[in-house]
């Protein structure tokens, strides 16, 4: 049985003590069973207080994290890539201290439109500092789920080979890939290919997206074949529901992810709605 997420931009665009409550409070309700936080700040999460909340209202922790232009691990510039391993250290502190197992998201590079393919230094600078990371969690039992993203946000990996290929180059066997339909619609030839490539040993995190971030089932994904892939490789992992509208907005992020359209005004319907098709999706 699949632990259904839901990643809090659905309803906050901060990470402040009240917000975080006030998501997980209505998560909790609607029926989820994990809500992912985005580290937009993670100075300013509050450990102790935002762990205690997930214990109150019964629900599991996962993280998640997009580096930036000036933290790009994958650069040749060697004070970014700093910038980036210390910010990637801070949140796997984060994540730890939140009580979650799970640091998911854009963390092998920059979350970004870059004007030129990915370098043979940039690249090897983003394994060197993922794979400290991952000796890290290991001993901290945080999974590290590195996200395949479209080739507008990386250029570090766009297709679910790709992200094989950097674990290979990596060499450590328990860092995970992270799937988002969104970004496979745009990239990947079907949905079928990637998951069965990738496969239940190595699919750390999931994404469900509809192709303009808005409510599940409105858009053009293939959702059907993608749940049916997911129960060939026998998946038990978390499927997460992700949507991004001007209705919630965070400064950075919804820039980066150019979230200028207003998709949905009730976070709770679509919200509610998401789970309800996930569960239909899945046969629970």
């Amino acid at each position: 049985m699949n632990k259904i997420g839901v990643h809090a931009l659905t309803f906050i665009g901060d990470i402040e003590n009240t917000s975080v409550e006030n998501c997980l409070s209505k998560a909790a309700k609607i029926g989820y069973d994990v809500m992912e936080l985005p580290l937009l700040n993670p100075d300013a999460l509050d450990t102790d207080f935002v762990s205690k909340a997930y214990e109150k209202f019964n629900l599991e922790p996962t993280v998640s994290l997009g580096l930036s232009y000036k933290t790009d691990i994958a650069s040749e510039d060697l004070d970014r890539v700093k910038a980036g391993r210390e910010l990637l250290f801070k949140a796997l502190d984060k994540t730890i201290d939140v009580g979650s197992s799970n640091l998911c998201g854009v963390i092998h590079s920059a979350l970004q439109k870059n004007d030129a393919p990915r370098t043979d230094v940039g690249y090897a600078n983003s394994l060197s500092v993922i794979r400290d990371l991952a000796e890290k969690a290991n001993k901290n039992n945080v999974t590290l789920s590195l996200e395949v993203v479209n080739r507008y946000e990386t250029n570090i990996m766009n297709t679910a080979q790709e992200a094989l290929n950097y674990i290979n180059d990596l060499g450590v066997s328990d860092v995970k890939v992270h799937l988002d339909t969104y970004h496979m619609n745009i990239e990947e030839n079907n949905y079928s290919e990637p998951i069965k490539k990738i496969g239940n040993d190595k699919l750390g995190m999931f994404h469900f997206g509809e192709n303009h971030r808005g409510y599940l089932g409105s858009g053009h994904i293939n959702f059907e074949e993608t749940f049916k892939s997911l129960k060939d490789i026998n998946y038990s992992g978390i499927i997460t529901f992700e949507s991004f509208s001007s209705e919630v907005v965070d400064p950075v992020l919804s820039n980066t992810l150019a979230v200028w359209r207003n998709l949905w005004s009730d976070s709770e319907d679509l919200a509610s709605e998401a789970l309800k098709f996930i569960k239909n999706g899945l046969g629970s």
